[in-house]
């Protein structure tokens, strides 16, 4: 069978984590995708999008050929963290041995925030990414591939990246009606740039962020990533951010939210705020998954990570088994990661039950 042909027998799959999305199929799932080593394959002074489509596609052919059922072959079109601070200007700094792309901030001061202004769609990393989109597809013969967004982070999490972060800390308690005024006009854009995104993709073909490894149907919400959750008091986090996650899951049909760190703290703001929220991503031991648990039940997704190494659990297998004990039979744990990461087999026998 031809690799298009292949692609494009994804219906199936497709429509499975439709309905695990939707709590149809619940219990515990595993995914293993082939890792998309080209993730920030970036020199500034040397970009070349072409050298980066050619690994997507041949990263794309691998997802084919490997042994994983339920697979969707997809681009990751990484180009750093900073993809939506990097609309409204500053110089990006990629480290010389690749990954980890930083960007200087451009707001110094709160009397230069009214003068934000995001570049115009053509010139930001949303359209790098249908540009790459494209020529993956020219490489692989074939237009019926999907894509996940560029970094998406939330709206304060861009605010921390284009404003210097002590001078936002101070600005939220002295004059935090230019700190919404900033949010709200990013949320604005960040909901504009997605929507015209997934337009020019087209067919339904965007399934989340670049992280976690998890397949979002695109017509079920965003995925975002909030990481200065762990920097914010409850406080804080339900005046300024909420309200912006609200716009944007309104406007996608729900959110699927990474944090790295500890962010317990934000769940009680994050239930009551009537949120759609399908599915959290945590961090042990930052964020215990009782605590998530014990507020959101069996209604959401879990998408669990190790952090290092730990002295809790040897590795992500005793960790996963721990974490069915503490869950019911229809605690919907996505094992969500790369072939190599884990022992996958062992997980694989883990959950079978």
């Amino acid at each position: 069978m031809t690799a298009v042909n292949q692609i494009a027998n994804y219906k199936e799959t497709l429509e499975y984590y439709r309905s695990y999305w939707q709590g149809e199929i619940t219990g515990p799932i595993v995914s293993m995708v082939v890792p998309p080593a080209y993730r920030q394959m970036l020199d500034r002074e040397h970009f070349n999008l072409d050298e980066v489509a050619t690994a997507a596609a041949e990263c794309i052919r691998a997802d084919i050929e490997s042994d994983e059922q339920f697979i969707l072959p997809a681009i990751y079109p990484d180009f750093g963290t900073i993809s939506t601070a990097k609309m409204y200007g500053g110089k990006v700094i990629p480290p010389a041995e690749g990954g980890g792309v930083h960007i200087e901030s451009v707001i110094n001061d709160v009397n230069d925030l009214p003068k934000l202004q995001a570049c115009s769609y053509e010139d930001s990393d949303f359209k790098m990414a249908v540009d790459l989109y494209w020529l993956v597809c020219d490489k692989l013969q074939s237009d019926a591939i999907f894509t996940r967004t560029p970094d998406f982070q939330g709206p304060m999490n861009t605010l921390a990246l284009v404003m210097e972060q002590t001078e936002l800390m101070i600005t939220m308690y002295e004059e935090p009606d230019a700190i919404h005024a900033a949010l709200d006009s990013i949320t604005t854009t960040l909901i504009e740039y997605h929507k015209r995104f997934r337009k020019e993709i087209g067919g339904g073909k965007v399934i989340g962020s670049i992280w976690p490894y998890t397949f979002l149907p695109e017509e079920l919400g965003a995925s975002l990533t909030q990481d200065m959750m762990p920097l914010l008091s409850p406080d804080i986090y339900r005046d300024f951010e909420i309200p912006c996650l609200r716009r944007i899951a309104d406007a996608f049909g729900g959110l699927q939210i990474h944090c790295c760190g500890s962010y317990a703290q934000h769940l009680p703001a994050l239930k009551e705020s009537g949120i759609k929220i399908h599915s959290l991503e945590f961090h042990y031991p930052f964020t215990p998954f009782k605590e998530i648990h014990r507020l959101f039940g069996d209604d959401i997704i879990y998408i669990p990570f190790l952090f290092g190494e730990n002295k809790d659990y040897p590795d992500y297998v005793d960790f996963a088994g721990d974490l069915l004990k503490q869950g019911t039979s229809e605690t919907r744990f996505w094992f969500a990661s790369a072939q190599g990461w884990v022992n996958d087999k062992a997980l694989r026998k883990l959950i079978i039950r």
